[in-house]
This record gives C-alpha cells, sequence and structure tokens, in this order.
C-alpha cells in the first residue's frame, strides 16, 4: 500500500513539474551591471605617518 501511495505521489509531483515548465514559469532576471564604486561607502584610507614624511 505504502508503494501505491509512493508511486501516485511520484506522479503528482511530475505532473505538476511537467505543467510548471510547459508553462513557463516567471523566473526574475536581474539586471546584471558592472560593480561601481560608491562614494557612500566606507573604506580605509591610506593615514600619513611620521615616517613616510622622511
Amino acid at each position: 500500500m505504502k508503494s501505491v501511495a509512493a508511486l501516485g505521489a511520484g506522479m503528482v509531483i511530475a505532473a505538476v513539474a511537467t505543467l510548471w515548465f510547459a508553462t513557463g514559469p516567471v523566473v526574475v532576471t536581474p539586471k546584471v551591471r558592472p560593480l561601481q564604486v560608491n562614494p557612500n561607502m566606507p573604506a580605509f584610507k591610506p593615514v600619513p605617518s611620521p615616517l613616510q614624511a622622511e
């Protein structure tokens, strides 16, 4: 009896997957842009030291 239930569940999953891909699922594709420098992002800046001044 469990094998019949497992086969039935597999058939239902296969049917849903077939309908899902047959109707063309809506896939959100984000626009790919090259990375740009954000001036608001904190960054490490070199701190002048007295050793470099010499």
